[in-house]
């Protein structure tokens, strides 16, 4: 079986290491971790990638100009992107973001359980344990 690759990009430490804790365990996957866009934009170019998380603010560039360069790359065109959104952030940004090329999104705060639903549609492989 090929690995499969999972890319979360967010400037918050710790949040990065929970999320990608639930990722492993739950999913026993590769996780990849982005603390800027430019990081994520290198490790898109130096990985297969297979499935983003990405959250909206962040420095530098943020998550929507992200998406937009993601959808743009032919090489990168096809992985499923799902975007963090606070919850403080109207549905209009929300809408902004699935227009960008964003698949799903997550309102933060959000529970294991809901990250699990957002992102067993993209997933090949199986929960292991």
């Amino acid at each position: 079986m090929q690995e499969f690759t999972f890319l979360l990009v967010d400037d918050g430490d710790p949040y990065c290491e929970i999320i990608a804790d639930v990722i492993m365990w739950a999913y026993n996957l590769n996780v990849l971790i982005a603390h800027t866009a430019l990081e994520a934009q290198s490790l898109l170019n130096n990985n297969e990638i297979n499935l983003i998380l990405l959250d909206v603010v962040m420095p530098v560039m943020d998550g929507l100009s992200l998406v937009k360069w993601i959808r743009s790359d032919p090489a990168h065109s096809h992985i499923p992107i799902i975007v963090v959104v606070s919850a403080k952030v109207s549905p209009t940004y929300r809408n902004l973001a699935l227009e960008a090329g964003a698949n799903g999104f997550l309102v933060k705060p959000f529970g294991s359980n809901d990250l699990k639903e957002a992102i067993s549609p993209y997933l090949k492989v199986k929960k292991t344990g």
